[in-house]
């Protein structure tokens, strides 16, 4: 692994550090932290309801993945999904990773299924727990998340596509050799070309967990979408706009590419501690997480 990329890694533990100390109100509804056993491990996870919740009324559902050696609260304060969930009346689940590829390394998702926990049964459980507690829509549960985060909403699409509507990985999309969907899934994605931490490109010095290139892992879902079509247009000066349309079963594919973005969340509030720390560039004029959710809307799961 290069230098450049040792100080970029380092840096983003930085940040992420920084940003899992600091506080601060999300939104008016009711957060807490929960725990559940998965297999020998005591799993936890932070969950937001909506302060209009209702069970006579059936709720989306929204599982956002932090990043490597980050924690729930990062993501949260990132995305900013929870105030956004207060406003849109859906229910958050930031997941908290437990797996480690060293013994002394940073958590992060076992998204490669190595020996460990097992976290695509984690998150199906939690799933099922969920939907014992909560009225919720089983034709809208997503899953979004940064960096790690986004792979491993990228292995939940390979493994639980039956569950999972659409997914919306930012800064770190994956097609892994080994997925198999039982479907077409709608797909919304972010990356930047100027990403020091997961390259655009596959390079020779890219973390032993990147494999492949972002364009190499939009073509695994665009195959497996079966998409027809695809319209590139100029979202801003530095942001292209591709649409991946007349997938199979309506399972639409949209990538925001940016020349100028770092390893980022577009539109997050934190874009200038993110610039501080080294991540590069935030588009903070390209609001994922609302585009998200409203791509999310637009695909629930086929009944």
């Amino acid at each position: 692994m290069s230098q450049l990329l040792s100080k970029s890694l380092v840096l983003s533990t930085l940040v992420l550090i920084f940003l899992t100390t600091s506080c601060g109100l999300y939104a008016q509804g009711s957060s807490s932290l929960k725990t559940i056993k998965i297999a020998n491990d005591q799993r936890n996870y932070r969950l937001f309801i909506p302060s209009t919740y209702s069970a006579d009324n059936a709720y989306p559902l929204i599982l956002n993945f932090h990043g490597t050696n980050a924690h729930p609260d990062t993501q949260v304060e990132l995305s900013e999904f929870e105030t956004l969930a207060e406003i849109e009346r859906f229910i958050v689940v930031s997941p908290l990773a437990l797996f480690k590829r060293k013994t002394d390394g940073p958590i992060t998702w076992n998204v490669n299924l190595k020996k460990g926990p097992d976290d695509v049964l984690f998150i199906r459980q939690l799933i099922e727990t969920l939907k014992q507690q909560f009225s919720i829509d089983a034709t809208q549960i997503f899953a979004t998340g940064f960096s790690g985060g986004a792979r491993m909403s990228s292995r939940l699409a390979c493994d639980l596509s039956l569950t999972i509507a659409a997914i919306g990985p930012v800064a770190g999309i994956r097609y892994p050799k080994d997925c198999k969907p039982s479907r077409g899934v709608p797909t919304i994605t972010f990356h930047g070309e100027k990403d020091r931490v997961n390259h655009y490109a596959l390079r020779s010095d890219s973390p032993v967990y990147w494999q492949m290139g972002v364009e190499d892992a939009l073509a695994g879902w665009v195959n497996n979408n079966q998409c027809q079509s695809i319209t590139q247009t100029q979202h801003s000066p530095s942001v292209e706009f591709i649409q991946y349309r007349n997938c199979k079963s309506n399972a639409d594919i949209d990538f925001y590419r940016s020349t100028e973005a770092g390893h980022t969340w577009p539109g997050s509030p934190m874009a200038e501690k993110l610039s501080e720390y080294g991540l590069g560039k935030t588009e903070e004029n390209l609001p994922a997480s609302h585009l998200i959710w409203q791509f999310f809307k637009r695909h629930p799961l086929p009944k």
